[in-house]
């Protein structure tokens, strides 16, 4: 876990409400500056640009987690605060269960 601080929890939830799934990923560890959120999804960006590809991947990871949740019409948003960052991904379900 590279962003993550050692010896602590992902928590991970699952909500259904309505016609909707929420999916939520919590990680304790360094918040990512404010003014950096925007770009976070975008491809190749990478919040700690001192990290290697080595250790800290080529910026794709999000990107690609954004094009598949929206290509499913739903959306990804992410808060960081209080050495916590949070992923929310919002997926529609009715159209799975019809």
């Amino acid at each position: 876990m590279n962003y993550s601080y050692n010896n602590t929890n992902i928590k991970i939830e699952v909500i259904k409400l309505e016609n909707f799934l929420t999916i939520t990923f919590e990680n304790t560890g360094d918040e990512i500056p404010e003014e950096k959120i925007p770009h976070i999804f975008e491809k190749f960006y990478r919040v700690d640009v001192s990290r290697g590809t080595k250790y800290g991947g080529a910026g794709l990871g999000l990107a690609i987690a954004k094009n598949i949740v929206e290509l499913h019409n739903g959306t990804i948003d992410v808060k960081s605060y209080e050495k916590k960052t949070i992923f929310t991904i919002k997926l529609p379900i009715k159209e799975w269960i019809e």
